[in-house]
């Protein structure tokens, strides 16, 4: 097996142990929050008051752990009116109101409303996550000065230092969550980008595939109907050349099959030489005089598959839409560029983009190159340059490729 094929369970695993990692320190730290609360708040109440505010104390923390599992979902998964979060906030914020009544029962009692805040946090958006956390250290802030400046207060007198120690304790427990879960957050959205990238490669490649079956079984299946069509007419006149048609036909498709399977094996290379004399051969076969030029002997493989897929589209066009009795293709090296002239002399009626030529301007682009047709007196000429530079070392690939300019004139 492959890097490739071992990374997907590899990368599944990881995350799988981030979430059971990020459930099991929230709930540590729901667990410490609650320990630590009831550790401090002991001898600060007396009575039913202590009672309520440890049996409140203690479903918080219940709750609290119930409710952590549903973090792992996202904000946009789970309401911040879930009923477990609704539950989690009610009984945390009774415990703080209950301890902060006359006699102030002290800081510690706190520690749920912190951490609810925190959970709260993770589950809303933008700048709501700041006026939560915000909102949370006032309620306690606020909550705690009045307790603290009320005339009546149990327990022993106020320690500054000690004061202190607990707000900054409180306030990383409020963005203990919210840290927690963003990072796991951030690393879903990074394995989602990636499946999506994987994805995107797999339908580029989908496409690429379609593209150059549609190149060759379009060209050779024009070629095969339209010498069957031949070869019908001189059945009865001339059989010996209607049979040499036929067994022509019989090589095509065996050409046509043997590239397909070439193209799903990846390894199929036509040189532009060889395919400009197979054009050449289909247009004499359909009764067009064709003349082939072919002047690069040094011409790099990349832009040679590029002119072999345009020497075919522009064949394929001349036998479908023209009349043409004489036809040229030319490829020459012009100072720094590679140029491709294909020519037919009766060109049909001007019609819209088509699918062969805007597949063409693509694979061209890719190489940094230009596709231009014009049509002048009739005579449609189909011009490809690629840059020989860029040619012999690719460069970045544009982000959109230019449509195939052209040129209408006629000579009065």
């Amino acid at each position: 097996m492959t890097d490739a094929g071992q990374g997907a369970p590899r990368v599944t695993a990881d995350l799988r142990a981030m979430r059971l990692f990020t459930v099991f320190s929230l709930g540590l730290g729901m667990l410490i929050g609650g320990m630590v609360q009831v550790l401090l708040g002991v001898g600060t109440a007396t009575g039913a008051r202590a009672v309520i505010l440890l049996v409140t104390t203690v479903a918080a923390v219940l709750v609290g752990l119930a409710t952590i599992p549903l973090l792992l979902h996202g904000p946009d998964e789970v309401s911040p009116r879930h009923p477990l979060v609704l539950v989690l906030l009610a009984l945390s914020g009774a415990v703080w109101v209950l301890a902060v009544v006359p006699p102030f029962a002290g800081w510690g009692w706190a520690f749920t409303l912190a951490m609810a805040g925190g959970v709260l946090s993770c589950l809303v958006r933008g700048r709501w996550r700041a006026a939560v956390i915000l909102g949370c250290w006032a309620v306690i802030g606020l909550g705690g000065l009045t307790g603290v400046l009320a005339p009546s207060r149990v327990g022993p007198p106020p320690d500054a230092a000690a004061d202190a120690i607990v707000l900054s304790t409180l306030a990383v427990f409020t963005l203990l969550p919210l840290s927690a879960v963003w990072v796991l957050q951030v690393v879903l959205r990074l394995e989602h980008a990636r499946r999506l990238a994987s994805d995107l490669a797999v339908a580029r490649e989908r496409l690429r595939f379609a593209t150059d079956l549609h190149d060759i079984q379009g060209h050779n299946l024009q070629v095969i109907a339209l010498k069957s069509e031949l070869a019908e007419r001189l059945l009865t006149g001339q059989p010996e050349r209607a049979g040499r048609e036929v067994a022509e036909i019989r090589r095509i498709a065996q050409v046509a099959l043997d590239d397909t399977r070439a193209v799903v094996n990846d390894y199929r290379t036509v040189t532009v030489a060889a395919e400009a004399r197979n054009a050449a051969a289909v247009l004499r076969s359909a009764g067009i005089r064709c003349t082939a030029r072919i002047e690069t002997p040094d011409l790099p493989v990349a832009p040679g598959a590029v002119f072999a897929v345009a020497i075919r589209e522009a064949v394929t066009n001349v036998l479908r839409h023209s009349r043409a009795t004489g036809a040229t293709i030319e490829l020459v090296r012009v100072a720094a560029e590679y140029r491709l002239t294909v020519t037919n002399n009766a060109a049909g009626a001007p019609r819209g983009d088509g699918t062969g030529l805007a597949g063409l301007a693509e694979r061209v682009a890719a190489q940094r190159g230009t596709v231009e047709t014009t049509r002048e007196d009739g005579t449609f000429t189909l011009i490809v340059r690629v840059p020989t530079t860029d040619a012999d070392t690719p460069g970045p690939v544009p982000e959109a490729p230019t449509r195939p300019r052209r040129r209408w004139r006629t000579r009065r």
